[in-house]
């Protein structure tokens, strides 16, 4: 089983501030569930800095992501 500390699921990360502070630079993978849609997936992790892509990012071998 994963560490909840490292590893927080959306629910937890994006839903409780006093958690994050408290466990903060012990992340590894913020877990982007608890949202439907990649967009809306992409703009909630740029929002608290946390999309770290570069303008390639909706690209992939097989082409443009839609």
């Amino acid at each position: 089983m994963l560490s909840q500390v490292a590893f927080p699921t959306g629910g937890l990360y994006f839903n409780d501030a006093a958690w994050v502070k408290e466990t903060k630079g012990k992340h590894v993978i913020v877990h982007n569930n608890y949202i439907i849609g990649y967009d809306r997936k992409m703009r909630r992790f740029q929002d608290y800095g946390l999309w770290l892509v570069d303008d390639h990012a909706l690209e992939s071998p097989l082409g443009k992501l839609q």
